[in-house]
């Protein structure tokens, strides 16, 4: 293969989008190719500290926008809409710039509408082709398919993390499709920095704690709060660089952070795992063949749907923060079946290769 410049674009709104395109920006340095990657904030420092040698650019993206409240949420959108297209036409200049001076042979983006270029090739990842609203409105989910169309001419190709047909991950977000071909996109299998180990499933339950605030520290209150009512081996991680770990009587042990490394084999050694419901995080558990109890982040739709999908086809089992009991709601995660799939990434990765070099 030859060896060509690549302008990697990756979405900001948490780790996920950017855990989930290492593997192919692994591939690509591998292979030789020359790196340029654009995020912003905490996820373009995780980048930076997993990626190694390449080329980084700051370039914040527009805002998420949460509340629990639906008439809040929806009124945020209107107010932000403006806004979020100012960015993206802003940011579309700045990397048509950026591509004519550095003359890049391909771009890869992931959920950012604002970097690609008529110029050279330019591919889309994304598992979200429709967008959730929180009055599941049918005009708005038509419209959302409009607004990924007008982008479809756009990209060369929208390549989707996800498995074609019934047995997929991210339900209607993109199947089901009413406007948009779903021969025309690209269904690759689940993307995860994550493989499956042969580590000994010594650990009872993993506590993930994440999620923007308030919302994260409001998780970790009410955890920390009912953890003595759960049995067995339990281990918390906080997501928090700088705090240090300590144990909770024997059977309770809490990180402030893990690595990538420990990470995975805390998983793998894992027989349950509570966590949000991201679609990130619903790929890692399918990869690693883990069951679930998922609490999805208050006010984010796309969560709370990814969790009421999977607690209807009874592969995990999913509560709302506010109602979560904890040692009840575990019992009944164990009930759940989890995602039976056989699946390794390098066959996801080696199909976006195959779509990206064809």
């Amino acid at each position: 293969m030859v060896c060509v410049k690549v302008l990697y674009s990756v979405c900001s709104w948490g780790f996920g989008h950017a855990t989930r395109s290492l593997p192919i920006i692994r591939k690509l340095k591998e292979e030789g190719n020359h790196l340029t990657i654009i995020s912003s904030g905490e996820t373009l420092d995780l980048l930076k500290k997993e990626v190694g040698e390449a080329v980084f650019i700051d370039i914040p993206d527009y805002p998420v926008i949460i509340s629990e409240e639906s008439t809040k949420l929806f009124a945020k959108g209107l107010i932000y809409g403006s806004f979020s297209m100012w960015r993206l036409e802003k940011n579309l200049r700045r990397i048509s710039k950026l591509v004519e001076r550095e003359k890049f042979d391909i771009i890869i983006s992931d959920g950012r509408y604002d970097t690609y270029s008529r110029r050279i090739p330019s591919f889309f990842i994304s598992h979200q082709v429709r967008i959730k609203n929180p009055f599941d409105l049918r005009l708005l989910e038509i419209e959302s398919e409009l607004f990924n169309l007008f982008f479809m001419k756009r990209f060369k190709a929208f390549i989707v993390p996800d498995f074609e047909g019934e047995e997929n991950l991210s339900g209607d977000l993109s199947h089901n499709l009413e406007l948009i071909d779903e021969s025309k996109l690209c269904y690759v299998g689940p993307l995860s920095d994550f493989k499956k180990g042969e580590e000994h499933e010594d650990i009872d339950v993993l506590i993930s704690i994440s999620g923007p605030e308030p919302y994260r520290s409001d998780f970790e209150k009410k955890i920390m709060d009912q953890i003595d009512g759960v049995k067995g081996k339990i281990v918390v991680t906080l997501g928090k660089i700088k705090e240090k770990g300590r144990k909770l009587g024997s059977d309770v042990t809490v990180y402030g952070y893990l690595s990538r490394e420990e990470r995975e084999e805390v998983m793998n050694r894992s027989k349950l795992i509570v966590s949000r419901s991201g679609y990130s995080t619903i790929m890692d558990l399918a990869v690693l063949n883990k069951k679930a109890l998922l609490v999805p982040t208050p006010g984010q739709v796309e969560q709370e749907y990814l969790a009421r999908y999977h607690m209807e086809r009874g592969t995990f089992y999913s509560v709302k923060q506010r109602d979560m009991d904890l040692s009840r709601d575990i019992e009944m995660a164990k009930r759940a079946s989890g995602i039976k799939v056989n699946w390794n990434v390098n066959k996801t990765v080696e199909k976006v290769f195959d779509v990206i070099f064809a």
